[in-house]
């Protein structure tokens, strides 16, 4: 109790986070960071004389997770460069993963608490401290990441909406295939399929009213 952990950030190269690549344990523990969270909805079109309108839940928004890392490169923490600091970090969660075809998957932990999944969205650096010669001896670096999880465990946690299970829905005013399918599987994706199991052939056909079978996923 009471001991001194270090935040770090663990890179993965599959949506599941059971593929480890890599982590990075940060120089200095940050003093905060921010998390959001939205809900996403649609409204519908008032009428003439509306005072209001009514919001439809369409699903979870994204989520994001910011944090600011901190480099010193005057001799005081680490002998490493700030330039070298840097490119360690961003390798790792920035740089474009030729394995996979994208960048990392990446985890956020501060000692055994997993604070937030996902992948970096934006990287920002600000150089706060410049030697004689220009090369930088302090920055700091602002990134955020986009929550992400994998389909399979999304639905299964919403358990109302089970991929493990068979669901009949029925089609209401604003619905489409691809909004249906991220309702329950969590990855819209799944609309050719399940277009293909309910021998639809334009999914955009469907309409208020239709019985639309969603199978477990495959």
């Amino acid at each position: 109790m009471g001991e001194l952990t270090k935040m770090k950030i663990v890179a993965f190269k599959d949506p599941d986070f059971s593929s480890k690549l890599g982590e990075y344990d940060v120089l200095v523990n940050p003093e905060n960071y921010k998390q959001k969270n939205e809900q996403q909805y649609s409204t519908t079109d008032t009428t003439n004389g509306s005072s209001a309108q009514t919001a439809k839940y369409k699903g979870g928004g994204s989520g994001l997770f910011e944090i600011v890392l901190f480099f010193d490169g005057t001799g005081v923490i680490t002998k490493d460069k700030v330039a070298d600091q840097i490119k360690k970090v961003k390798d790792l969660i920035y740089k474009y993963n030729g394995d996979i075809h994208e960048p990392n998957y990446l985890r956020v932990y501060w000692g055994t608490q997993s604070l937030f999944q996902g992948r970096l969205k934006s990287w920002n650096v600000n150089y706060t401290m410049l030697d004689m010669d220009g090369s930088p001896l302090r920055a700091e670096a602002t990134a955020i990441l986009i929550a992400s999880v994998s389909a399979k465990k999304k639905a299964l946690e919403e358990k109302k909406n089970s991929s493990d299970l068979t669901h009949v829905r029925i089609v209401l005013d604003g619905d489409n295939l691809p909004l249906m399918c991220y309702r329950i599987y969590g990855d819209s994706s799944y609309y050719i399929k399940v277009a293909q199991h309910n021998n639809i052939t334009n999914f955009r056909a469907i309409k208020p009213g239709d019985v639309i079978t969603f199978p477990p996923v495959i």
